[in-house]
């Protein structure tokens, strides 16, 4: 949340500079500064996430199948 906050509070302070530096508006710049400042205070209140959960996986899916004196299946 501090994340979309901050953003839009930089950019709005980034517009107010104007200029271009690098061909980046000041509105981009600013928005740029205050989402990585704004990632950083979500990591320190909320955490940095969970490790991924592996599950098992099918090798191999068939969905169809041919075959001499296989039944066929009917919906």
């Amino acid at each position: 949340m501090a994340t979309l906050l901050l953003s839009a509070a930089g950019a709005a302070v980034g517009a107010g500079f104007g200029g271009a530096v690098l061909g980046l508006s000041g509105a981009v710049i600013g928005r740029a500064i205050g989402a990585t400042l704004g990632r950083v205070i979500d990591q320190k209140l909320l955490g940095a996430g969970s490790e991924p959960v592996d599950v098992g996986r099918i090798d191999r899916l068939r969905l169809t199948g041919a075959g001499e004196g296989a039944p066929i299946g009917q919906v």
